[in-house]
């Protein structure tokens, strides 16, 4: 299976093009925190080594669309896709090339937090509600339940379990 799922900052401007076929294409590049401790990050970067690596990534379609439109240099981005490999000739020399083919593309901050109202005010997401709705209380009455999706837990964050709810 290839599969791949990363987390990462835009290091730049995701570069919108149309093939001859009039089909959209982009590249980025992400670069993706590599999680050492903060021991080994302060070694890595005493010795100049890096604690991050840098991800190309391309998309095809309203992928690339998408990824163009509404991701910038320094967005905190989520992708998944899969690893292509290729080739090409530059000055005589055969140069290798592994990229990330995306498939989908998750918002990880509004357009708020990534200052970037213009782009995309509605929010941090396909499905997310638009950030500028206000929260509006549901009048539960005297129902403890009414307007929620089941139970209100404790104090303590516990919810009551009934012993015919769970499955073994």
């Amino acid at each position: 299976m290839n599969l791949v799922v990363l987390y990462g900052r835009l290091t730049r401007d995701p570069e919108l093009r149309y093939s001859q076929n009039g089909t959209a294409n982009t590249f980025a590049t992400i670069a993706v925190d590599r999680g050492l401790s903060k021991e080994k990050r302060q070694e890595a970067e005493a010795n100049g080594q890096p604690t991050a690596d840098f991800v190309s990534i391309k998309a095809f379609g309203k992928t690339a669309e998408l990824l163009s439109n509404y991701f910038h240099k320094g967005n905190r981005i989520a992708i998944e896709g899969r690893i292509s490999t290729g080739s090409y000739e530059k000055n005589g020399e055969r140069v290798f090339t592994t990229d990330v083919v995306v498939n989908r593309v998750h918002f990880i901050e509004s357009a708020k937090e990534s200052g970037n109202m213009g782009a995309n005010p509605g929010g941090a997401g396909f499905n997310a509600p638009p950030t500028n709705m206000a929260y509006q209380p549901v009048n539960s009455g005297n129902n403890p339940n009414a307007g929620g999706f089941g139970p209100k837990s404790d104090d303590e964050g516990y919810y009551p379990i009934d012993n015919n709810d769970i499955p073994f």
